[in-house]
């Protein structure tokens, strides 16, 4: 009895450790069971791995033979695979680890419940029974993950209106404040963080950080940082469902928006592209009263949103050719290289025009930067205070950030920024770099649906017009890009495909010389290994 008691608990214990791996891949996939159901049963072939074989042996020993000896050398082989589990998973750093935030933790809890007491009924079961069901909890753990956040979620759901009321009322306590909503396909990070340095010049201002784009990391910038002496906010907008947008606009209820751009993002969950559209389009949709949209003409999609009679518009252009309309700001006289840009904006109400010169790369970033004058200029900062607004404005990490190693070799970073508008521009920048190769490290672009082949593989075409050498990560995902480079012409000896981003890695330090330039383009979650 003892020996099946400790059996039962080493499984258990085992099951609940692997458990974590689980958890992690749900919360890169935001806890949508949906999502993660069609991620893993995608991914069938990582639900068993070969050493599991070494637990499947250790479970029938342990419970299908009655010798002492035989069943201990079954307790040796489950314990022998959860060690090589042990060792795969801490040899393969995860790009993005799991956060113990206190949902884990109740998942966890709840997922640990479960186990323990399915694996107790093993003991009233028929030995065949119980052999089953020991395999299934260990092999198939992630069915008890997702009935466990299945199980949590009235509380979950509990506990997130608690915090969403709280947030509501810190903003209560700040009438006078100016939230500016910023959402896009591309671009609306960076541009909150160009709005953030600019602004913050002349006013106490809070951002979102980093990438909290979602209600609950609304939620937490304004719990966590709002203070009563700010006066203006700035909240990044993420989509990749209708509806979220609508959702996000009636929480912080902003007076001024911004849409940087309308593309095909996240086309597998949005299904259309005109649910896209409609989707960023709530951010003008519901604006309060009285409040500022500031229209990006250069994207056909945003100019041709449905405009309200109690709305200011404002439009900007960062393309001094072939507007669909003339833009209140526009700009002229353009200078782009590896080192940064200048450029003349143009006030066309005022006729004013003033020279502004960045570090940022691309020429995508000076959308942005216009935008930040725009949205400058309409809140009362005087057009020739903005060139001391722009000369200091730094590259945000990972989205076309440079950085020199070891004094070798240049790194031009757009691991965070993939998309068919950024990859286009990135290897535009890579363009201008003066050195040796020029190198790129991709597994490519995601989320874009049935579009994925088309737009992955005209990737392919523009980077074998660009790149001297070329390293892929993962040969399936990346099989567009491949077809992209035959049809380019790229020559064959000059592409490698990786297993791994640690593969390619090894591949670069093998090929890369003293001034090569190497871009970095995406970094797909780890839910994405192939």
């Amino acid at each position: 009895m003892f020996l099946d008691i400790l059996i039962i608990s080493v499984v258990t214990i085992a099951a609940w450790y692997k458990t974590h791996t689980h958890i992690h891949h749900l919360q890169q996939i935001s806890y949508k069971n949906k999502n993660y159901i069609k991620w893993r049963f995608g991914n069938y072939t990582k639900i068993i791995r070969p050493h599991e074989v070494l637990f499947i042996g250790g479970v029938f020993l342990t419970q299908l033979t009655d010798t002492l000896w035989s069943r201990l050398i079954g307790l040796l082989l489950i314990l022998i695979d959860v060690y090589f589990f042990h060792l795969i998973r801490t040899a393969y750093a995860a790009k993005k680890k799991l956060k113990y935030t206190p949902r884990v933790k109740r998942l966890l809890v709840t997922n640990a419940i479960q186990l323990i007491g399915l694996m107790t009924l093993t003991f009233f079961m028929v030995t065949w029974a119980s052999v089953i069901l020991i395999l299934a909890l260990y092999l198939f753990g992630f069915i008890t993950v997702i009935a466990s956040n299945l199980i949590n979620k009235p509380m979950e759901l509990t506990i997130n209106n608690w915090y969403y009321n709280d947030a509501h009322k810190t903003l209560a306590k700040v009438p006078n404040l100016t939230i500016i909503g910023i959402t896009g396909s591309y671009g609306k990070t960076s541009t909150k963080n160009v709005l953030n340095a600019m602004l913050s010049k002349d006013f106490n201002v809070l951002m979102t950080p980093e990438s909290f784009n979602t209600k609950m990391g609304l939620t937490r910038a304004i719990r966590e940082h709002m203070k009563p002496t700010h006066e203006i906010f700035i909240a990044e907008m993420g989509a990749d469902h209708v509806g979220d947008i609508k959702e996000l606009m009636e929480f912080v209820q902003p007076s001024l928006g911004i849409i940087t751009s309308i593309g095909p993002q996240h086309l597998d969950t949005f299904k259309t592209f005109e649910n896209i559209v409609n989707e960023k389009g709530n951010m003008f949709r519901l604006l309060k009263t009285g409040g500022t949209a500031f229209v990006n003409v250069t994207d056909s999609n945003i100019v041709g949103l449905p405009r309200r009679s109690d709305l200011n518009y404002v439009s900007f252009s960062a393309q001094p050719d072939g507007n669909i309309e003339t833009p209140d700001f526009n700009i002229e006289s353009i200078s782009v290289n590896s080192k940064g840009s200048s450029f003349t904006l143009v006030h066309k109400p005022s006729g004013k025009k003033v020279r502004l010169t960045t570090q940022l790369l691309g020429r995508h970033n000076l959308a942005n930067i216009v935008a930040g004058a725009a949205v400058a200029i309409n809140l009362g900062i005087p057009m020739d205070r903005l060139p001391y607004l722009t000369m200091d404005l730094k590259p945000v990490d990972h989205r076309l950030s440079i950085r020199r190693v070891n004094d070798h070799y240049t790194v031009l970073d757009d691991a965070f920024n993939s998309n068919p508008v950024g990859s286009r521009m990135a290897l535009e920048v890579l363009d201008q770099f003066e050195g040796n190769q020029k190198i790129i490290i991709t597994p490519g672009m995601i989320g874009l649906g049935d579009r994925h082949y088309e737009l992955n593989k005209a990737f392919g075409v523009n980077i074998s017009k660009t790149c001297d050498f070329t390293i892929l990560v993962g040969k399936h995902q990346t099989r567009p890009i491949q077809d992209g480079l035959e049809e380019g012409g790229y020559n064959p000896a000059k592409l490698y495909v990786a297993k791994s981003t640690q593969d390619a890695f090894s591949k670069l330090s093998e090929i890369v010389k003293q001034d090569d330039v190497v871009l970095l383009e995406n970094d797909l979650p780890d839910t994405f290994n192939e």
